[in-house]
């Protein structure tokens, strides 16, 4: 099942099967802002790009598939090269059927039930995702709620082109001057680096072609904050429409879509490399294996955890 919600400025459809965001639409310009599929069947076929979907148990990689928690070693689902990438395989929260607790007109909730042992991860956890409208917001909360200690680190994994024929001539700004390397699995290192005079460096509206021109498979980092406060962490740009991503969430990770490749897209279109990129809002990756460093993303029993990302969604024509 699909749900609608809309209000003068903005509407966006949300489906219950990974609670994923389908469309997100500015009504004056009438502009689709994320990448989706028709069907439900279209987002199983496609299930590696992980469009539109709220990820979990944990966004991003784990090393080696495992981690400790509490002096206990567990061992996850590996569907990554030897690393579990967004909470494991076609069982991760991205491909099982939500609950609908509520839908009206201006917001979304849904819930999913996690076992004990899924995917590897322990304690029985309630997970719940929503989506909101209020004025030119999107906001996608996530909260949680476990009877053992866990990891719980979601997040929204949408693919956003202002309307263009790709993201190369849109403008990124972000708001951090420290990013992650990676491995050559794309694992992130426990390691932060400078952007300043790196193809990395967002720190003012850049254009996307500026900065990718200089790497040869893209990007997919993750850039660093390491706090807890509201803020805003990237904005994205082009002549008619701006989009500004707030968080709570400490790190953002973005991924440019390189390894888009002949997916048929919904309006017919087929999804190519660097067509879109996602502004991942997160903890810091692997970060439950980097412990002396890095807030960390553990959800402790009987405690509930909230966070939230906020889609300001600008028409800059009127």
């Amino acid at each position: 099942m699909k749900h609608i919600i809309e209000n003068e400025y903005l509407k966006a459809e949300i489906s219950e099967l990974g609670a994923t965001l389908t469309k997100f639409i500015d009504k004056k310009s009438g502009t689709d802002i994320v990448l989706g599929f028709e069907s439900d069947e279209d987002y199983l076929k496609y299930s590696g790009c992980n469009i539109g979907a709220s990820i979990g148990r944990n966004a991003n990689r784990i090393g080696n598939a495992c981690f400790e928690l509490n002096g206990k070693k567990y061992q996850l689902s590996v569907n990554n090269n030897m690393n579990q990438l967004h909470g494991g395989g076609v069982n991760g929260f991205a491909y099982k059927m939500w609950k609908t607790e509520k839908a009206d007109e201006n917001e979304v909730v849904l819930s999913y039930f996690s076992k004990d042992g899924e995917e590897g991860f322990p304690g029985n956890l309630n997970a719940e995702v929503s989506y909101r409208l209020d004025g030119r917001n999107l906001i996608f909360s996530f909260r949680g709620e476990s009877d053992e200690d866990t990891i719980f680190n979601m997040t929204n994994h949408s693919y956003f082109n202002l309307g263009d024929e790709d993201i190369m001539e849109e403008s990124l700004y972000i708001s951090s001057d420290r990013y992650a390397p990676v491995d050559e699995y794309s694992l992130t290192l426990d390691e932060v680096r400078d952007t300043e005079d790196t193809p990395y460096d967002f720190s003012r509206f850049t254009k996307l072609k500026d900065n990718l021109s200089q790497l040869k498979d893209g990007i997919d980092n993750n850039y660093v904050w390491e706090d807890m406060e509201d803020k805003l962490m990237a904005s994205l740009r082009n002549e008619k429409l701006q989009l500004n991503v707030w968080s709570d969430l400490p790190d953002m990770h973005l991924y440019t879509s390189q390894h888009l490749g002949g997916q048929e897209g919904k309006y017919g279109k087929t999804y190519y490399p660097f067509l879109a990129l996602c502004l991942e809002c997160q903890y810091f990756p692997n970060g439950i294996n980097y412990k002396d460093h890095y807030l960390l993303p553990i959800l402790k029993k009987g405690e509930p955890m909230s966070h939230y990302i906020r889609y300001e969604l600008l028409n800059t024509e009127e």
